[in-house]
């Protein structure tokens, strides 16, 4: 039998949606102790040019400014949380900087 599974923006998905908005938080500000809070020791990070880092190389990256959020406007999102796990499917608007250039694009994400 299959347990549940919370879709709503209530309770525990709540939750795991401000568990999602204080990554990217962390993220956009530097704050590099509550990203490493906010991201599993088994991380592996894929970014939008399919590159993979693990979660010591995408905070080292981070820290390093490559790249460096500007700004990041997630929406679209439809949390799913099933037993102990949550998990954030959405869309997120990204302004980044990297090496002086500055870009904006689009992405779809799993978190």
């Amino acid at each position: 039998m299959t347990p549940p599974v919370a879709t709503e923006t209530t309770g525990v998905a709540a939750e795991v949606l401000s568990a999602d908005d204080r990554r990217f938080e962390a993220m956009r500000k530097g704050d590099w102790a509550a990203l490493d809070r906010a991201l599993a020791d088994d991380l592996t990070y894929v970014h939008s040019t399919a590159r993979l880092e693990t979660k010591a190389e995408h905070i080292a990256n981070l820290r390093a400014g490559k790249p460096h959020y500007r700004g990041i406007a997630p929406r679209d999102r439809r949390v799913r949380v099933n037993g102990g796990v949550g998990i954030v499917n959405g869309v997120s608007d990204m302004h980044v900087e990297r090496d002086g250039k500055e870009n904006r694009f689009t992405v779809r994400y799993r978190a």
